[in-house]
């Protein structure tokens, strides 16, 4: 999980869709004129990270930062807003300080337009209009937390706001747990923020997962900000997984939509007793509403949801995780060299566990379709995504063998095998 990032830039080839088969070929890989900016993650012992630029991303090509490329270095989060992509580093995963840059791409290719500090681990992010927000959080203590806003065309760092979830200055979630931002959303004045609740002993561990929680601020906030209001859902487990930034997001029509997984190899222990699904705050409102409710392991025969980004006309992309007989290696059990996948905690971020579907799901009609020419795969983090001038988006499938770049259709369910990626995996493509 705490592979090195590497920074890429890609331009991507204008291709003219011809036919053929629709699994693989190159024509009917759609492509466009426009940059595509994403994070790839290499391997072996010299990992590296380094920026670079690519010619194509379509099946004829293969992407790798081997004998190019400026070197980067350590543990990455990332977000676009605009123009511009915002990559916040530290040192070391756990640090108590990190520094960020901001990047832009243009026909000379990617340009450094920012760099800026802050404190703590930033791991969340989100955007509203022209503005970049990112929260820090912590495993364990109990120091306020801190909102940091950018300007999304300049990379600039404009303010640092401290604030905490509950209304006692601690920043703590409740008696013996810490708050873990999982989305950041702002809607009108109001900024919303789902969050894990995780114990404050440093074990990331979920004592109390069989609820979902969403803090509700006045926005723009104040110094020292607590919530408006928390409102909760006992149907659900907490929203969002570890990692993942759009454990809420906002539609065309105003509603909000988050998501829980609950399950151990999702990161949660004890897992919920709750069933993975999809929970609505309508457009105007500040609660839960009571009437919707998407199952999604009713939906998906089992499957829980372990990440979803919105991709307009009120649909999400998502990725599933599907029940398996697939059993890994597990050294804290030396009972047993091998144990089912759904029982070993926080597998499924694992590049041995090859249980993932990708689909989208209808947010208003509720329903889910799997997307046709994608295998079953293995992903560890997926931030937001971008949805290219074409109606397309750009997803990284690793699989038991290789690892390749996909187009999908979001309008026809469907994608197209690209690149081969020569290295673990790519964890976003931005439209920069």
């Amino acid at each position: 999980m705490l592979n090195k990032i590497i920074l890429v830039t890609s331009i991507a080839a204008a291709l003219s869709a011809c036919g053929g088969d629709s699994s693989s070929s190159t024509a009917d890989f759609v492509g466009g004129e426009f940059g595509t900016t994403f994070p790839l993650t290499t391997t072996g012992d010299n990992a590296a990270d380094y920026l670079l630029t690519s010619v194509s991303l379509s099946s004829d090509n293969s992407v790798t930062a081997t004998g190019a490329g400026i070197e980067h270095s350590g543990w990455n989060y990332y977000y676009s807003a605009r123009n511009t992509l915002f990559v916040f580093h530290n040192d070391d995963a756990y640090a108590e300080n990190g520094e960020g840059k901001a990047y832009q791409v243009n026909a000379s290719g990617e340009q450094e337009v920012n760099s800026f500090v802050y404190d703590g681990r930033v791991a969340t992010m989100g955007s509203t209009g022209n503005t970049l927000l990112a929260t820090n959080a912590y495993w364990a203590a109990h120091s306020p937390l801190k909102l940091y806003s950018f300007n999304a065309e300049t990379g600039a760092k404009q303010a640092t706001t401290e604030y905490s979830i509950y209304d006692d200055g601690t920043g703590i979630a409740g008696e013996g747990t810490v708050p873990w931002a999982t989305a950041l959303v702002v809607r009108g004045d109001k900024l919303f923020i789902p969050y894990l609740k995780f114990d404050d002993a440093g074990n990331a561990s979920t004592p109390d997962a069989n609820k979902g929680y969403v803090a509700v601020f006045d926005y723009p906030l104040t110094e020292n900000a607590t919530p408006d209001k928390i409102i909760e859902d006992n149907r659900i487990s907490n929203i969002g997984t570890h990692g993942a930034t759009s454990g809420l997001i906002l539609t065309d029509a105003g509603d909000l939509y988050g998501y829980s997984n609950g399950e151990i190899s999702g990161g949660f222990y004890p897992a919920s007793t709750n069933p993975s699904a999809i929970v609505r705050i309508a457009n105007g409102e500040t609660e839960f509403d009571a009437d919707y409710l998407l199952d999604i392991e009713a939906a998906t025969d089992g499957g829980k949801i372990f990440w979803f980004d919105y991709v307009g006309n009120e649909k999400a992309l998502a990725r599933i995780v599907m029940p398996s007989d697939q059993t890994v290696d597990h050294d804290s059990k030396p009972e047993t060299a091998e144990v089912p996948a759904d029982n070993v905690a926080w597998g499924d971020f694992a590049k041995t566990v090859i249980r993932q579907k990708l689909v989208i799901i209808d947010l208003a009609n509720k329903t889910v379709t799997d997307v046709a020419g994608i295998p079953l795969h293995a992903k560890r983090n997926t931030p937001s995504v971008d949805i290219t001038d074409n109606g397309t988006v750009y997803v990284s499938i690793e699989t038991e063998d290789d690892a390749h770049v996909y187009e999908v259709d979001i309008a026809t369910a469907t994608a197209v095998k690209g690149a081969k990626i020569e290295g673990a995996t790519i964890r976003a493509f931005y439209q920069l």
